[in-house]
């Protein structure tokens, strides 16, 4: 891989960045139409627009901001006599400018814009979504415009602040600055998704060393400092807390546990048997202030060891409790550390359903006591690394523990083999900090212990040196020629040559002592010294691997510094390989020679080996020694050195290296690195401040130049409070790179190698001639430290880690720009070259021109319009690709390197096309895209060709899936439930873009729509009911109870009809023709007596004359001119059908319920809507009428668009589905939702839900219900009885139970492009049920879809004219109850059956469990629970939504939900029982929602208060609290009776007739 150059920063200027002398200039505060004013300018300035000024805000020219003129004021009649700027008033605020005693400042023109230049620009954003498509064309309307801290940013809707402003090597933020196109930009954000690990190890309960035990320092001290910091912040994170731990058994075999939990438990690579637990505190939260909720945190932590090792001994029945083997909570190193960032990946994977757009950014902090290290599986280590890399992750880490001195984090790979060297390795993936602060007062202020000692080893004397495990200088030997995976085995398997070479002889020497070893030497933490000329001899040492060079190495001595970098290349993805035995050690110590001429590798006594340590495919061993060596050695990963050895630059390396900005030394800077401040530094820094005054500081160049010591390095010693009487310590990047006298640089290969990590032409190293070849290819390649998130930073044992603040509290978005590619020969050799084209329409002129007319951040400005460009048209489509694999996770590339550009262009030509100049380079992992705009020869100005070439790896890397077994304990529940989940990763490579592409470019029409196997956005909302009687404030008050939610009366059954009908007019954004048209239709029939009303012309209240009426009997004769006189009493303006328009229904345009009300209303002969809807029937038949949208082939009942066939619109065809249409399903005579006549003669679901049967089976991978606990005791034919009762029910017309329509998400035009998005809907409507409006996007702005929902949620609740009934439109989950997701699930709640034994006693056995399934189903709709659909397949989920949006509820019977057989059932044992569970133990799934966020909360959702009251109170029904389960047993078996006699009185009553 090869590491892109970036452009040096010019020096800063002083003379040559202005143009002209200073002059005064009047400057006015004005406030514009938008967030940010612009700048404008008078022509006495002699600005124009697009220049650059600098305005010095105080007398002494140390408080600057440069600016850009976005207008020259010169339409002003009467035009003032002195220069004259106006800008924005919020500068005032921000840079504390005093306007009303000075309003002339000093004002200069700049004469060189990349003086000015940014090299990072930190982006605040606050309660949004952007999409990184969406943050790639926010980026460039920022291209070529100046910006200053704390600016207002406004763009396609999407608005932010600006945060951070940072020039290229200098170590300070700036005030202002210029945008150019190669400045970074990233997105920080103030309200996350936040998942918060607090790992409960036993140091937890141990005590630090100022006495606070750790989970006393991890809440009173830095979750209180971090949610302090989120509260001055005004963060708004999205939190969930969860707890875990890993609880080792003290148990021999498997057969020591309970055989109920046999299944559940793991075993590791040692033998030890384990169970990992997860305890959920909070879920998907969001307070203003976190600090009140510190008190349960710790009321949790209490308890929270005795709970855990004591939890099966306290469910289970005594005689199984007295046989469960001990537990023991596990150390932080042996600890679920892998596993759980990989169910936090798991859910972050999914982070485009249910998407919040509210939300931006996701970050996994894992708070642990350790210091650091951990013992993990290898394979799970890579698919961790990858998934976290691939997904964008900010995976976050702090240590509670004391810093050790060697590199950390730190893994230790698990080996199978108790003989085998131990195998290390050092990841760069996350962002490790340490938190030192305490509550406690220490005296020792001055020590800070890095090495907790034992004293046992003090006094066995196990620190002197000979005892003590020494370092070996690892000196650098040549990577080989990268062979193929043919050549390699080729290799491998060969016959070893009889024959030694000459330097094996050598060796041979050496080992039978005719040559000296070298001794060892130890790590030192002062300055490397120059190495003695004895030091270089070979010395017999009893213990080591000894590498003798032959050509002495040359030290330099900065102090912290490790020694030379081994520039041996190793790959931390590869694997270690079985050991060699000292059979074959000839063999590979010739294949050794052959690649490093220039050192040897000695040992001796090959017969006994004693394990050292081991990293990758070197192996150290002690007592004797042995070396393990290939053709292509690996480097040892020393964590007392890491920054002596070099990786490739692979792709992961460098994913998040653009968040940072680059320090003094042209390394990345991290701040919470706290490094010692070089006197060459330190004085560098300040000339840099000293001489860069028109970079305009944030307070000025003076003051930091002055405080420099003072200020900055009290701000980190605040930080660090248990650090501040050290030697003070400067925030900077390593100082690997400072300057030396010219030979040292000159015969230091190691440092030229440092220095030249940025530049594409490293220069080439001096080695031997024999492998000059070698060693040129090498030298063009470049490396990372093993260390590092961005390899380029220097570890340094003297380095001290605090604690990232900034990352924890406005965590970074991935950015959207990379800088690491392939080189020529990888391309070649191992990656594959595959591409296809795209032919697209292009968009109209109308699209064209709204893009031209965004020009000043998403607003309209005329100013300058060009004619229209062809090819600007083409890039619209060109761009949407572009977008689609930024927001997928890919990463752009900006410079396009010369041999991949050649590959792209080669293959176009190939293919008879020629390219255009517009190009893209992307990528994410080690795949890379290449996007061009090509043409052909005769080509037409409305088609536009891309071309896509794919680069992909030859050999993808799939680890294998791990089943993962757990125990969860979700918040507001008692148990920790087992749970199964499938860590897997999501292969990227075999992607299916075309598809996406096709997608994109055909606007989800036609073939291409998107369907589930496309990662696409969407979000889930629901209407919902408002009842008027069971409202919140009289259930919190008291005065309502919690199950008191009476039946619907038959006028609101009605009225919700008609309020539904208002309501998807409001949706479609139809409008009546007619002013004098009344807004909707009421039904003229009777509610109760369902007859036609005699009072119904009143009812419409839209005319005072006589009703002109029509003979039903003509009409359905089919008598032309009685049809006739029909059509036009329906175009009637004064009592004709209340037509809707916009702008592209056809004229006449009607609603179907409607017009069957019409009827109704203006004709004798019709007494029901059925007749009325046989008269509409015929009307269709006979293509009267026709449907507008040509989706349905017949006429339908409910919400349909239809219109009058005229002469104009015979030949009208409008294919595009752009209108909701939903038919109503049981509205023609009111149904009851409380169903007591099914529980008087058991039929489960006679009226609601209608259930479909379907051949095929829904395929559902779920982690619910994944366990076979004994005791499933719905296992029988009892789940075939819904189906058998779909067989006995009348079929609906149609089995479509969700339609699809197109959403105009952008109807203001605020965006520059078309913004599409898909409404999956529910097809049936009933008002005992919700409705439910699913939308799908991929080219869509999320700010602006978010407007129009919440825009449609507010007109929702407002709309209505009637003070009866009304609707709330709110979000719930698209995976409500948790079947995906590994980190949520529901409550249980168990209801008690006991009390009803005696009810059912007289009942068969297959009537018991039915009866008491549909008891169960009666008690959530007296909570206020009504279903979610009307209409359903029987292999789906019915569950319950509260009416306030809330809760969910999800009855536990296979009656109801037949394909959930497996799932886990929880044995009640009171201690007298069996703990067998029987036939009529059920109980419900409770969950909350948490879609249901701040901004969507209202009176009629409540709040936590609310919530916590159903809770507690539906807990208290089930459990028989004050008989309440028994009373209204007996109420409902009452009223069963009471209809079932009334039904029986009417059957006889029919049977007289």
């Amino acid at each position: 891989m090869t590491l892109m150059a970036t452009s040096e920063s010019q020096k800063p200027l002083e003379e040559t960045a202005f143009k002209g002398k200073p002059f005064k200039c009047r400057v006015a505060f004005t406030r514009g139409p938008n967030l940010c004013a612009l700048t404008t300018v008078n022509p006495k300035t002699n600005l124009v627009k697009g220049d650059l000024f600098v305005i010095s805000l105080n007398d002494d020219d140390t408080q600057k901001l440069v600016m850009q003129v976005d207008r020259v004021d010169d339409e002003r009649l009467i035009q003032p006599t002195h220069p004259e700027i106006f800008i924005d008033e919020s500068i005032k605020k921000t840079f504390s400018v005093i306007s009303f005693m000075v309003n002339h400042y000093m004002v200069q023109k700049v004469a060189n814009k990349q003086a000015f230049a940014l090299y990072l620009v930190e982006i605040q954003v606050k309660e949004q979504y952007f999409s990184r498509g969406d943050m790639w064309r926010f980026t460039r309307k920022l291209v070529n415009t100046t910006v200053y801290l704390k600016k207002t940013l406004d763009i396609f809707g999407m608005r932010a602040t600006v945060y951070g402003l940072w020039t290229s090597r200098h170590p300070y933020r700036v005030s202002s600055g210029y945008i150019t196109k190669d400045t970074k930009i990233v997105f920080r954000s103030l309200s996350t998704c936040c998942t918060i690990f607090l790992q409960m190890s036993k140091e937890m309960w141990d005590f630090d060393h100022q006495g606070d035990t750790y989970y006393e320092k991890a809440v009173d001290c830095f979750l209180l400092d971090l949610f302090t910091r989120w509260k001055n912040m005004s963060c708004q994170h999205d939190v969930t807390m969860t707890l875990f731990s890993r609880v080792f058994y003290n148990a021999t075999s498997l057969e020591d546990f309970p055989e109920c939990l046999r299944q559940d438990i793991n075993r590791d690579h040692r033998g030890r048997f384990y169970e990992d637990f997860y305890r959920v505190i909070y879920q998907n939260e969001r307070y203003d202030d976190w600090t009140p909720r510190l008190a349960k945190i710790k009321q949790v932590l209490i308890n929270y060891k005795e709970d855990l090792v004591n939890y099966h001994k306290k469910q289970l029945p005594k005689a199984e409790a007295d046989r469960m083997p001990n537990g023991t909570i596990s150390t932080a190193a042996d600890g679920n550390y892998l596993e759980t960032l990989n169910l936090s990946a798991s859910v972050f994977e999914r982070h485009f359903i249910d998407r919040p757009f509210d939300r931006l950014g996701q970050m996994s902090l894992v708070i642990t006591p350790g210091g650091g290290v951990f013992e993990v599986d290898r394979e799970l280590t890579n698919m961790t690394k990858q998934r976290v890399l691939d997904n964008g992750i900010g995976s976050d880490l702090v240590c509670l523990g004391e810093q050790p001195l060697f590199a950390v984090p730190l893994f230790k790979f698990f080996k199978e083999n108790p003989n085998a060297a131990d195998d290390y390795q050092i990841p760069h993936w996350m962002n490790l900090s340490y938190y030192r602060s305490s509550s406690a007062q220490s005296c020792f202020k001055r020590f800070i212990p890095r090495v907790p000692f034992k004293e046992h080893r003090i006094l066995g004397g196990l620190l002197d040196a000979k005892n003590v495990m020494n370092s070996i200088t690892e000196d650098f030997f040549i990577k080989p020629a990268h062979l193929s995976m043919e050549e390699y085995d080729a290799h491998v398997f060969k016959t070893a040559p009889k024959g030694l070479t000459e330097q094996t002889s050598k060796t041979e020497r050496v080992i039978n002592g005719d040559g000296r070893i070298a001794r060892r030497r130890n790590i030192t933490m002062g300055p490397s010294q120059p190495p003695l000329a004895e030091e270089e001899d070979t010395l017999q040492e009893p213990n080591g691997m000894l590498i003798v060079n032959n050509k002495p190495s040359t030290l330099f001595g900065i102090n912290d510094d490790p020694p030379q970098f081994n520039i041996n290349v190793k790959d931390d993805i590869v694997l270690s390989t079985s050991h060699i035995t000292s059979t074959n050690l000839s063999a590979d110590l010739q294949a050794f020679n052959t690649y490093n001429q220039s050192a040897q590798v000695l040992f001796y006594n090959p017969q006994s080996f004693t394990r050292a340590a081991q990293s990758a495919d070197t192996y150290f061993l002690t007592s004797q020694i042995f070396a393990r060596l290939q053709a292509r050695p690996k480097a040892l990963t020393n964590p007392f050195a890491p920054a002596t050895i070099r990786i490739p630059m692979v792709p992961g390396r460098r994913r998040w290296a653009h968040t940072f900005p680059i320090g003094p030394e042209n390394i990345p800077w991290h701040f919470h690195h706290l490094r010692k401040m070089k006197g060459a530094l330190k004085q560098e820094t300040l000339v840099c401040i000293a001489t860069c005054a028109h970079l305009v500081l944030p307070g000025t160049s003076k003051q930091l130049t002055n405080s420099l010591k003072s200020k900055r390095l009290n701000q980190h010693s605040k930080m660090n409070s248990d650090a501040s009487s050290r030697p003070k310590r400067f925030v900077s990047p390593s100082h690997f790179d400072m300057k030396r006298e010219a030979a040292d640089r000159k015969n230091s290969m190691t440092d030229d190698n440092r220095s030249n990590v940025n530049n594409l032409n490293a220069k080439k190293s001096n080695t031997d001639n024999s492998n000059k070849s070698s060693l040129q290819s090498k030298s063009q390649k470049n490396e990372a430290i093993i260390w590092g998130p961005t390899g380029v930073e220097p570890w340094s044992a003297s380095m001290i880690t605090g604690i990232d603040w900034k990352s924890l509290t406005i965590p970074a978005s991935l950015p959207t720009t990379f800088d690491v590619v392939p080189s020529e020969d990888d391309l070649k050799r191992e990656y594959t070259h595959n591409s296809y084209e795209l032919f697209q329409c292009l968009p109209p002129l109308t699209e064209y021109d709204r893009r031209r007319r965004n020009t000043q951040y998403g607003t309209t400005n005329h100013e300058g319009q060009t004619p229209p460009d062809p090819m600007e048209r083409h890039k619209l489509a060109f761009d949407e690709l572009i977008d689609q694999r930024l927001s997928q996770g890919f990463q752009m590339i900006v410079e396009i390197p010369p041999h991949i550009y050649k590959a792209m262009i080669e293959k176009i030509r190939l293919i008879g096309y020629k390219e255009t100049g517009y190009n893209r380079l992307l990528s994410i992992g080690r795949i890379y895209h290449t996007l061009s705009l090509i043409t052909e020869e005769n080509r037409t100005q409305d088609t536009v060709f891309i071309s896509v070439q794919q680069f992909k790896p030859q050999y993808v890397f799939q680890p294998k899936p791990v089943l993962y077994k757990y125990r969860f304990q979700c918040p507001d529940s008692s148990y920790y439930d087992p749970a199964r989940y499938i860590l897997q990763f999501d292969n990227l490579e075999v992607f299916a873009w075309n598809v996406i592409d096709n997608i994109v470019c055909s606007h989800g029409s036609g073939d291409h729509k998107l369907s589930d196997s496309t990662k696409h956005w969407r979000t889930r909302l629901v209407l919902m009911p408002v009842s008027r009687d069971y409202t919140i404030k009289n259930i919190e008050s008291g005065q309502t109870k919690c199950d008191s939610r009476q039946e619907m009366s038959h006028e609101d059954y009605f009225l919700y009809v008609e309020h539904f009908i208002r309501f998807l007019v409001m949706l479609n954004k139809l409008s009546r023709i007619r002013s004098g048209t009344i807004e909707s239709y009421h039904r003229p029939i009777d509610p109760i007596t369902n007859i036609k009303r005699l009072d119904c012309h009143k009812c419409q209240g839209r005319y005072t004359g006589p009703t002109r009426t029509f003979s039903l009997y003509d009409v359905m004769s089919e008598d032309t001119q009685a049809i006739n006189n029909l059509i036009a009493l329906f175009q009637d303006e004064q009592q004709g059908l209340a037509f809707v328009k916009d702008n592209f229904l056809p004229e006449y345009s009607f609603i179907a319920i409607e017009a069957i009300w019409w009827c109704i209303e203006h004709c004798d002969d019709i007494y029901d809507e059925h007749t009325a809807f046989l008269l509409f029937e015929l009307l269709y038949n006979k293509k009267i009428i026709r449907h507008c949208t040509n989706v349905d082939k017949s006429f339908r009942f409910g919400f349909f668009l239809y219109f009058i066939v005229t002469d104009k619109t015979t030949d009208y065809s409008f294919d595009s589905n752009d209108y909701a249409e939903v038919e109503f399903y049981e509205t023609k005579k009111f149904i009851p939702s409380i169903d007591y006549l099914g529980f008087g003669v058991c039929k489960p679901m006679r009226l609601l839900p209608k259930l479909i049967s379907v051949q095929e089976k829904i395929p559902r991978i779920t982690r619910l219900g994944t366990s076979n606990v004994q005791g499933n005791i719905y296992s029988t034919s009892l789940s075939n009885i819904s189906n058998d009762d779909v067989s006995t029910k009348q079929e609906i017309t149609s089995i479509e139970l969700k339609r699809n329509c197109n959403v105009d998400v952008d109807p203001r035009q605020v965006s520059d492009r078309r913004e599409w998005a898909i409404a999956r809907h529910h097809a049936y409507y009933n008002p005992h049920c919700l409705f439910e409006l699913e939308i799908r996007w991929l080219v869509a702005t999320s700010c602006i879809l978010g407007d129009l929902i919440t825009n449609w949620s507010l007109r929702t609740g407002t709309m209505s004219r009637s003070n009866q009934v009304s609707f709330h439109l709110i979000p719930i989950p698209c995976d409500p109850f948790a079947e995906f997701d590994p980190l949520r699930g529901p409550i249980y709640i168990r209801m008690d059956s006991s009390c009803l034994r005696g009810k059912l006693a007289n009942l068969p056995e297959k009537q018991r469990v039915l009866r008491l399934n549909i008891f169960q189903e009666l008690i959530v709709k007296r909570y206020g629970f009504i279903l979610n659909t009307c209409v359903s397949y029987s292999n789906e989920n019915i569950y319950y939504v509260h009416l306030s949006g809330g809760m969910l509820v999800y009855i536990l019977s296979d009656v109801y939900n037949v394909h959930f057989n497996r799932r886990t059932m929880r044995v009640a044992s009171n201690g007298t029982t069996d703990g067998q569970s029987s036939p009529l133990d059920c109980g419900f799934y409770w969950c909350w929602n948490f879609c249901l966020g701040k901004k969507w909360r209202s009176s009629q959702t409540g709040e936590e208060k609310y919530q916590d009251i159903m809770l507690a109170d539906f807990r208290a029904f089930c459990a028989n609290d004050d008989n309440r389960l028994l009373n209204f047993w007996n109420e409902v078996d009452g009223m069963a009776e009471a209809q079932m006699i009334e039904k029986q009185q009417d059957l006889e009553e029919n049977d007289d007739i």
